[in-house]
């Protein structure tokens, strides 16, 4: 299985016409990776666009990567059996579908060990078939990672989780390097209090290009797959450009950038389920 190394969020993306923006201005630049999940309820919406807007680049179905999640409500074999049939069926097979959270609401009270194998294994039976091409995780810890190897007996492909200079998950990738699981980052450009930073504004000058440009660049440059969302057409091309324009940050300005690590998570903490 070959991940595209650069794709689109779309979380909150909920309307058609945002959509079809989206789409329609990354696609002629060799965007092909679309991450969604049931949580968003985008799934079917996507589809639709996908579907009329596809042939207008001589495109089709098998040209896109399709990235979508189970949610955190559907733990268990059965919730997540059904839930991931109804996934499929927007798309007609899923080309990566991750488990989104390792825990779900009200997680004491429920044995999530079992459920979370219960997870896996309808995932498993869903490859095995030919529906899903490939599963992987979603904001998994070292010790879920490690409690997964117990029972799998398929090797997740893909982790996906927090990822930019503020936080740079340096044991889950080292875990991930070691099994070869391929890391891919969200949030990958932080909140605007990041791009805001000196450093990374200076980054920006020296190259001639943005600081979400930067903090694009130093992602991928670090192996990660990255998946930044954005509503505006114009923004997305000109995240996409960071995969495309051929320019590479110096190693001592990713080390510079690496200075900004202090562990700071914008979005909700795994280790605490």
């Amino acid at each position: 299985m070959t991940i595209p190394r650069f794709g689109i969020g779309t979380y909150k993306l909920e309307s058609a016409s945002v959509l079809q923006g989206v789409i329609n201005a990354v696609l002629p630049i060799g965007v092909r990776l679309l991450d969604t999940a049931q949580w968003y309820q985008n799934e079917a919406l996507i589809a639709e666009v996908l579907e009329t807007e596809l042939p207008k680049h001589d495109l089709e179905r098998k040209d896109v990567f399709i990235v979508s999640k189970v949610h955190p409500r559907n733990h268990g074999y059965e919730n997540t059996m059904s839930s991931t049939i109804e996934s499929i069926s927007h798309f007609g097979y899923i080309d990566l579908m991750l488990v989104h959270w390792p825990g779900m609401h009200g997680s004491g009270e429920h044995d999530m060990k079992t459920l979370r194998a219960g997870t896996w294994r309808a995932l498993e039976e869903l490859q095995n078939k030919g529906s899903l091409k490939s599963i992987g995780l979603s904001n998994y810890t070292v010790d879920h990672m490690k409690e997964l190897l117990e029972y799998a007996t398929v090797m997740p492909s893909v982790l996906q989780s927090e990822f930019h200079p503020r936080c740079h998950q340096e044991s889950v990738r080292a875990f991930c390097k070691e099994h070869d699981i391929q890391f891919m980052g969200y949030t990958p450009l932080g909140r605007r209090d990041l791009f805001e930073k000196e450093i990374v504004k200076d980054v920006a000058v020296k190259y001639s290009i943005t600081p979400s440009q930067v903090l694009l660049k130093w992602g991928l440059q670090k192996g990660a797959v990255v998946i930044p969302r954005s509503s505006c057409p114009e923004r997305n091309v000109e995240n996409a450009l960071s995969w495309t324009d051929g320019i590479e940050l110096k190693s001592e300005d990713m080390d510079t950038l690496d200075q900004l690590n202090d562990d700071h998570r914008y979005c909700w903490n795994p280790e605490l389920l």
